[in-house]
């Protein structure tokens, strides 16, 4: 990529030629100079100057795409070189929900420690916005996350597995002894019986007028849960409002106060706990995709794909164990 075009894109980044110039040690009448040749050259502005803070315009945009390609061509072509020269090391970076880094990553890489112990593996928490500006930088290789979609055009998706959203209930609450038919327990969770046909969802109408523990809007699991109640014909009493399910899901157990909707994954991964009962729910709404992400267009190593592989194959071999328990 040539001077100017890194120079333009730091002015970018920036949103500030003043910025820009520091970052790039060279003065800033010199950096103006050089965006008007260029901009002389294509005969149009790349920058909007009247506004603070600085932005591109509808030409300038264009500009800064195509410089974002050379960036990718370059960066995949690097790659590349350095993927045939180390097959046995090299570097990973995976980025996840909490919940994910917690429960289900640890698991993955120790697995894949064992077939590639050099390798150098690093995981960064982050909401779904945090994760997709990673992928977008090329700081984050992959992602693993439940709020991205296969049709999404910016990235390259990989189906890990489904996880179901289950209802988390007091087990001393009266409401249970109507519910005996629907009911699940620890163990059932953990041998896979809440996914059998024959295991009937919860009228969830039931718990119309009791207390929810719920996540905050703009989280996935929120919006599902809205669309639950809804569905069942009422609008829950949110008597918390949560960040992370984990922390619901101990306060569920802790206060016995409220009802929680919980991933199974979460429910088999804890300690077995007596103080609640599950209850299966609409499927319709219910079961929720997990998939491995990456930036479309990236190029994507063999340290990445043997990942994406490992997870995948565990996936199935987890499915598997699901229709032989």
């Amino acid at each position: 990529m040539t001077n100017e075009m890194q120079y333009i894109y730091a002015i970018y980044q920036e949103k500030s030629f003043s910025k820009a110039a520091k970052k790039l040690y060279i003065s800033q009448p010199a950096l103006s100079a050089m965006v008007k040749k260029v901009e002389q050259k294509i005969g149009y502005l790349i920058f909007d100057r009247n506004t603070i803070p600085l932005t591109v315009t509808k030409e300038g945009k264009y500009y800064i795409k195509c410089v974002e390609n050379i960036l990718n061509i370059e960066k995949n072509m690097e790659s590349y070189f350095k993927d045939l020269k180390n097959l046995d090391s090299g570097k990973i970076v995976i980025g996840a929900s909490s919940f994910f880094c917690a429960f289900t990553l640890p698991k993955l890489i120790s697995k894949f420690r064992e077939n590639y112990p050099k390798v150098d593996i690093e995981v960064i928490e982050g909401n779904v916005k945090e994760l997709r500006e990673g992928l977008e930088k090329n700081t984050i290789d992959l992602i693993m996350e439940t709020a991205v979609s296969p049709d999404d055009e910016k990235l390259k998706t990989y189906f890990y597995k489904n996880e179901n959203i289950l209802l988390a209930v007091p087990k001393k609450w009266k409401i249970n002894n109507e519910l005996k038919e629907y009911q699940l327990t620890y163990e059932d969770i953990k041998n896979n019986r809440h996914l059998s046909k024959e295991k009937l969802s919860v009228p969830l109408i039931k718990f119309k007028d009791f207390s929810f523990i719920t996540m905050k809007k703009g989280n996935d699991q929120y919006v599902r849960g809205l669309a639950l109640c809804k569905k069942a014909g009422f609008t829950p009493k949110s008597s918390y409002k949560i960040d992370q399910i984990m922390t619901g899901y101990h306060i569920a157990i802790s206060t016995l106060s409220a009802v929680v909707f919980v991933r199974d994954l979460l429910i088999v991964d804890e300690q077995e706990t007596d103080k609640l009962i599950y209850y299966k729910l609409d499927e319709e709404l219910s079961i929720r995709p997990i998939y491995i992400a990456t930036k479309k267009g990236k190029y994507i190593s063999v340290l990445e794909k043997e990942f994406i592989k490992l997870a995948c194959s565990e996936s199935i071999i987890s499915i598997n164990k699901k229709d032989n328990p």
